[in-house]
């Protein structure tokens, strides 16, 4: 749904109240956007051995409830088209949104289907979960219509995580913005123990399994970032969770807690058997939350488009102190813009220690995670010393950083998410082949690892 592209709205309707009310929902939003509704209305199959003039007299009946509603919603204002189908209301308002294009489906949240409602869901659970666009789901109408029609702000929650179906979730509401006024408050709920692996970070959790305040700072950052990318800087309220249960549920209390007109949340639109493995967040929410709610398919996301230069202002170049690989560290200042900042990283295995260092072997250090006391300057020296003399004329910051540990390659990506590195800039031993693939390699390791672009310089010709 864009107001730069015109698509009919699609609604569907069982004639109860609950749909009535959805109906208004759409019928303001069509009138908002100056585009056509399609108001469908999906026909119950009669019992087998029916008398073909008890089918005849069920369709005229439907064809003329259909017509009732569609002439109240134009006297709302909305060019209206009726459509009457055959199939369960799941599949044919699925079908529909596809078959016509439509911009949005639009349904309530209390019509089912038959017996099998207890295991297939609401046809609003189900169609959300099919649909090719977004469904909202409507279950208090006022807000919405009031927003619609301009005569009040509509307060949105959306509950994101860093997938592309969260991306969608931005978008749409993105499209809600330029629509109307809009307050919007974005939610992540994490999982500390992971998060805290994917960073490299170490200690007691949170009470009641919560975010430290470091790991909370970090993932605040990122979320700043990504929303930004697809909402802008002003005007977004975020909030980060950390929970060692469900997601939905606290995404429930954080969009109550916003006095959230609607929740919009991405789905990965799971069917068949892959629903009974599958978590869903949008069913959750579908199920639970007390406000309307809106279901944004991931593969609905229209990608932004790509800048013509990636600007580059945090580099993390991992170096190792131990052979001579500081090849590497050249490359990192040449793709840094100025003003941005180098971070020399060197990873050290516990106990080791540099040729010619002071510092007796066993001696106690800090532990996996931290860095060991004992000639640590030593080896921030020999970083300092890998740094451009010509780099601050150009404006560009340095910072050097040690870890300790056994795995190289994990403890460089964490290093590069904790800094947030546009790109990772790492010397390889050799180039690959049968050696590397055989033995090891850390730039193939953190080449397999890293979320981040990562820049592999080799070896410089003897």
């Amino acid at each position: 749904m864009k107001t730069c592209h015109p698509l009919p709205l699609l609604c569907g309707t069982d004639f109860s109240a609950g749909a009535g009310a959805a109906a208004e929902v759409a019928a303001a939003l069509a009138v908002r956007l100056k585009v056509r509704l399609l108001l469908a209305h999906a026909c119950q199959v009669l019992a087998e051995g029916a008398a073909l003039d008890s089918y005849d007299r069920a369709i005229a009946l439907w064809r003329e409830r259909l017509r009732g509603e569609a002439e109240r919603l134009r006297g709302l204002g909305a060019e209206v088209e009726e459509i009457l189908v055959f199939d369960p209301p799941d599949q044919a308002l699925a079908q529909l949104a596809k078959q016509r294009g439509v911009g949005l489906l639009v349904v309530s949240s209390v019509g089912r289907r038959g017996r099998t409602r207890w295991l297939l869901g609401s046809v609003a659970e189900r169609a959300a979960e099919s649909a090719p666009v977004a469904t909202l789901v409507v279950r208090e109408a006022g807000p919405l219509v009031g927003w619609a029609r301009g005569e009040r702000v509509l307060r949105v929650f959306v509950g994101v995580d860093f997938s592309s179906s969260s991306d969608a979730a931005l978008q749409w509401v993105g499209s809600l913005r330029e629509m109307g006024a809009c307050e919007v408050t974005v939610g992540y709920v994490d999982w500390p123990p992971e998060e805290a692996g994917r960073l490299g970070l170490e200690g007691p959790l949170g009470v009641a399994g919560s975010n430290p305040a470091h790991l909370q700072g970090l993932l605040e950052r990122d979320l700043r970032a990504k929303v930004e990318r697809w909402l802008g800087a002003a005007g977004v309220h975020l909030c980060v969770r950390g929970n060692l249960g469900r997601t939905d549920l606290p995404l429930v209390e954080m969009a109550a807690a916003a006095a959230a007109d609607v929740a919009v949340v991405g789905t990965h639109q799971a069917q068949g058997l892959a629903r009974l493995g599958h978590v869903s967040v949008s069913r959750g929410l579908l199920h639970r939350a007390p406000m309307s709610v809106a279901c944004v398919p991931g593969g609905a996301v229209e990608r932004l488009p790509g800048p013509r230069f990636r600007v580059c202002l945090r580099v993390l170049v991992a170096v190792d102190l131990a052979a001579p690989y500081g090849f590497a560290v050249p490359y990192a200042y040449s793709i840094v813009q100025p003003g941005g900042t180098v971070r020399l990283l060197h990873h050290r295995l516990p106990g080791l220690l540099l040729e010619g260092e002071e510092g007796a072997e066993g001696e106690e250090s800090e532990g996996r995670g931290g860095k060991e006391r004992s000639g640590v300057g030593a080896w921030e020296g020999r970083l300092r010393a890998l740094i451009p003399e010509e780099a601050g004329e150009r404006g560009l910051a340095s910072e050097v950083e040690i870890t300790v540990g056994w795995e190289t390659a994990e403890a460089i990506c964490a290093a590069a998410e904790r800094f947030a590195a546009d790109i990772v800039c790492i010397g390889a031993h050799t180039r690959p082949g049968f050696a590397a693939r055989a033995q090891g390699s850390v730039a193939l390791a953190v080449l397999r690892q890293s979320r981040r672009p990562v820049l592999v310089v080799w070896p410089p010709s003897e």
